[in-house]
């Protein structure tokens, strides 16, 4: 089924930068993924079978005011097929495009304490070397169990120099002689 919230998102950013305003559905798109977090009512609504198509498009013409024609179309496209609870997982995959079209990806920095913004800033500028993305978007999250180092994700790839890492690769080769 995520094949289809791809589609989705991947046609709403075609069509959305053909018209310059990828930027702004990105940020309504985001916006409406926070308010549909935990929002059990809107799901319950939103996969209600004996809700009406007229209902649904009422309820998109009253919720999204003031979006960009490309998003609201999408929105009423939804409603007509029933589909308005694929909304937070098309916004991820418009997030996934609209990042690769911007050269920028999300990475996780943990490391035993919390990082400055200097430490990360320098850790972001090595990685942007070593990557070829123009930006990287950073999130510090403190782990305890790296003992000392840090432990890198950039999307799926994994650098890890942390000191744990460090003495499970020393055990292995002990093991290995």
């Amino acid at each position: 089924m995520a094949i289809v919230q791809d589609k989705y998102a991947q046609s709403l950013f075609e069509v959305a930068q053909a018209q310059g305003v990828h930027e702004s559905v990105h940020q309504d798109l985001a916006e409406i993924k926070k308010a549909l977090a935990g929002n059990k009512a809107f799901f319950a609504f939103a996969e209600d079978p004996k809700v009406s198509s007229e209902k649904r498009h009422a309820f998109v013409n009253a919720t999204f005011t003031g979006v960009d024609t490309p998003l609201k179309n999408l929105l009423s496209m939804l409603a007509d097929k029933k589909q308005l609870g694929l909304l937070p997982s098309i916004a991820d995959f418009y997030t996934k495009h609209y990042n690769k079209f911007n050269h920028q990806q999300y990475m996780k920095v943990e490391s035993v304490y919390a990082l400055s913004e200097e430490e990360l800033d320098e850790i972001g500028k090595a990685f942007i070397k070593r990557t070829g993305y123009k930006k990287l978007l950073i999130e510090n999250v403190v782990n305890s169990t790296l003992i000392g180092g840090i432990r890198a994700t950039i999307g799926t790839t994994v650098y890890d120099g942390s000191v744990a890492n460090e003495l499970t690769q020393l055990e292995k080769s002990f093991h290995k002689q």
